[in-house]
């Protein structure tokens, strides 16, 4: 999970969103004395990374506002997130049925889908379903319990709910990966969902940072042999990208910085 520090009047600004107050630039300027430009510059900032939306004269809180920065306030995405998930987006084709995890790499997955309405994509994360809100896509959520940390929804009744359904793709993270035995995740609960989520779809791709490969996490939701593809950066090693490939899995890496 990436951050990027805010300066302070940036913070101050994200706290005055989530309060609903109304922002105007020379308010602003005058709280925090400094110019008028200087203001825009922060507006501009925040714009740029989907947490405000500029209007004349100021900023509203763009949509973002009410799920994941509530839940991390200083959460970017990483230019290697930012190319896993254009790369696995690209695997979506018109027609298909797509479910995605709740996970920070698989929102980017969601952010890079294309918008046609032959898709239909399911999903138990707030996140996600609240980026394609307004757009074309047919858009599944399974109920079930909201968890505390994250604004997704698991549980049993969640898993029920899974079962009735078939799809085409699941895009799913992880906390930790070993090339020689399978995907992690540190929440039990959260590792059975993926399990119940593994069993309905006909192709599964990982989508996670190959820093993940050097990690630990609690719960296997996967064996290596259960998994077709993973979408990663060039900083898998060679070693485990030969393990990958003699299990069967696909390797795609991508250059977070090209």
């Amino acid at each position: 999970m990436e951050a990027l520090a805010f300066n302070h009047r940036q913070t101050t600004i994200l706290e005055l969103l989530r309060r609903g107050e109304a922002l105007s630039i020379r308010d602003l300027a005058v709280r925090f004395a400094v110019s008028e430009m200087t203001v825009r510059r922060d507006l501009n900032a925040l714009e740029a990374r989907k947490l405000l939306v500029r209007t004349h004269g100021g900023g509203v809180a763009a949509a973002d506002l009410r799920f994941l920065p509530a839940a991390q306030p200083c959460y970017t995405a990483s230019p290697a997130k930012t190319a896993i998930g254009q790369a696995a987006a690209a695997l979506v084709a018109p027609g298909m049925t797509v479910l995605l995890d709740e996970g920070t790499t698989t929102l980017e997955v969601a952010r890079h889908m294309p918008r046609d309405p032959s898709i239909t994509l399911a999903t138990m994360s707030l996140v996600v379903a609240q980026e394609f809100f307004g757009s074309d896509v047919n858009v599944v959520v399974f109920g079930g319990t909201l968890r505390k940390e994250f604004p997704s929804l698991y549980g049993p009744l969640t898993e029920r709910f899974i079962r009735e359904f078939h799809v085409d793709l699941l895009f799913v993270g992880c906390d930790a990966a070993r090339s020689d035995s399978g995907f992690y995740f540190q929440n039990m609960q959260l590792a059975s969902l993926t399990q119940a989520m593994l069993r309905i779809a006909d192709r599964v791709v990982v989508v996670t940072e190959s820093a993940k490969f050097q990690r630990s996490a609690f719960m296997q939701y996967a064996v290596v042999s259960e998994i077709d593809t993973l979408v990663t950066d060039t900083g898998l090693s060679p070693t485990d990208h030969a393990q990958l490939t003699a299990h069967g899995v696909t390797v795609m890496t991508v250059d977070p910085n090209p």
